[in-house]
């Protein structure tokens, strides 16, 4: 009990991370294991390693480099704003949180264009992260209670450090992604069946997923999606009529690249794409043991009522 105690906590405190924001230390949000560093603005994401021995094999475990927690390229993570935070108080200014201020050079900024109803479902949702970052207690975020994170959430590598990762397994008929901070998994039929209709289902947390190649890219279809879930951290929401595409492709043996894009016009104008992520083979830690991380919410509920809803952002 005491271990998984400890490992609550610590997924806790990833929630509570965003109203501390300003006692932590420069720099932390470049870290990522197995990976060197996260690319500067200007990288080149190109495959610069061996090319793969089979690029239709993605299985492994796999690292997030490229900079954002979120879908798309906007900030959003438990530490993305920092150095602003910490700019703010020396200089005694508000901190720059404008959206202009989250813009990477050589990346795409890829803010939704909402409809109204898009908007109004976004407005309800309160963030701890990114540009509308508000005390965990006083917000609303549905993995402060331990809902599951759903998809497309699960893929963003929306923690820092190194737990921004996941894991393929590929066998003949289906996919597995085995997410372990979280210890969340997610099926894909490579069987080629059929999407269900949508009278056919429930809403479920991961949606329904099939997987087929186009060459040697891998894409993912999915929809019947429970809209209790977020895109990522900074609050996105989708209706149960969400429609995913993920397309995966082996830039050389070890570089992995995911593109996303969301259909969903009762609450976005127009398709809504991810950043491009770049994900690096974990060599390293990739027969370590299952850290067990769960999000237990009975104690998840403990945390809050003794730490977070007491002091935290007040």
């Amino acid at each position: 009990m005491v271990a998984s105690l400890q490992t609550v906590i610590r997924a806790s405190l990833v929630l509570a991370g965003a109203a501390l924001l300003a006692s932590f230390q420069p720099g932390a949000q470049a870290a990522q294991a197995g990976a060197g560093r996260a690319p500067a603005p200007g990288d080149s994401a190109e495959a610069k390693g061996p090319p793969p021995a089979n690029p239709r094999d993605l299985s492994g475990k796999w690292n997030r480099v490229t900079q954002f927690q979120t879908y798309g390229a906007v900030k959003g993570g438990a530490n993305e704003y920092q150095n602003e935070i910490l700019d703010a108080q020396v200089t005694n200014r508000q901190p720059d949180l404008r959206p202009e201020a989250a813009r990477v050079k050589g990346l795409t900024y890829n803010e939704p264009v909402f409809t109204p109803a898009g908007k109004a479902a976004f407005d309800r949702n309160i963030p701890s992260y990114g540009l509308r970052i508000t005390s965990p207690r006083l917000g609303n975020d549905p993995q402060g209670n331990c809902d599951p994170w759903g998809v497309p959430r699960m893929l963003n590598g929306q923690v820092a450090g190194p737990h921004a990762t996941w894991e393929i397994v590929q066998e003949r008929d289906r996919m597995l992604w085995l997410v372990p901070w979280h210890h969340e998994y997610r099926m894909v039929w490579t069987d080629g069946r059929k999407l269900p209709s949508i009278e056919e289902i429930e809403p479920a947390w991961n949606g329904y997923s099939v997987g087929r190649w186009e060459g040697n890219t891998f894409v993912v279809n999915s929809m019947g999606f429970n809209e209790k879930t977020w895109l990522d951290h900074n609050g996105y929401p989708h209706t149960s009529e969400m429609q995913l595409e993920e397309r995966y492709r082996l830039l050389d043996a070890n570089t992995l690249e995911l593109t996303m894009t969301i259909v969903d016009p009762e609450y976005y104008a127009q398709p809504f794409k991810s950043d491009v992520k770049i994900w690096k083979r974990d060599t390293v830690n990739n027969k370590a043991w299952d850290e067990n991380a769960y999000c237990v919410a009975s104690e998840e509920a403990r945390f809050n009522r003794l730490i977070r809803d007491g002091g935290v952002g007040r």
